[in-house]
């Protein structure tokens, strides 16, 4: 288990790489990985790891931040760590709740405190937005009408089909 610290030390930090690809038969329009979520936690506090539950999540480098459904909050047990105005596809919503919680890829890299709003999803309990996906390098493929993603952290390279391909 690596405990992914504060945004600004992790690339010194993280002591090896973590990675995983998911693929798919055919072609998808929705990103989807497994995940767990526990309330806000860390080792300093003292007390025993809460308890984690595992959620389907849907990856959106559409979305500025991540963001889980009532249920989560409901099966956690969460209280508001405060209110917002969140801007979405369907326009914008005022007063929306904000919990800090501990998130875990299936890599087991633990994002610690990560702020998500509450929001409603069809088909998924958790959205991975930007600020997990920008941590690392994430890539996707339709190679030969299948789908896949992979997402890797640290960043350890830039993608750049323009070039490679001038180099055919």
């Amino acid at each position: 288990m690596f405990t992914y610290p504060r945004l600004e030390l992790y690339q010194s930090v993280i002591p090896r790489r973590y990675s995983f690809t998911i693929k798919a038969s055919t072609i998808h329009n929705r990103l989807v990985s497994t995940c767990w979520v526990y309330e806000s936690w860390t080792p300093e506090d003292g007390s025993p790891q809460p308890p984690r539950k595992q959620y389907n999540a849907l990856w959106d480098t559409g979305a500025t931040n991540s963001m889980v459904t009532k249920r989560v909050v409901e099966d956690l047990g969460l209280d508001p760590e405060g209110y917002s105005n969140v801007f979405h596809v369907g326009g914008a919503a005022e007063d929306v709740p904000h919990y800090f919680v501990n998130l875990v890829l299936l890599t087991e890299v633990h994002f610690p405190s990560v702020s998500v709003a509450e929001g409603v999803l069809l088909g998924n309990d958790v959205l991975i937005g930007m600020d997990i996906i920008n941590r690392g390098d994430f890539a996707v493929s339709n190679r030969d009408g299948a789908t896949s993603f992979s997402f890797r952290i640290p960043s350890v390279e830039d993608f750049d089909f323009a070039a490679e391909d001038s180099q055919l």
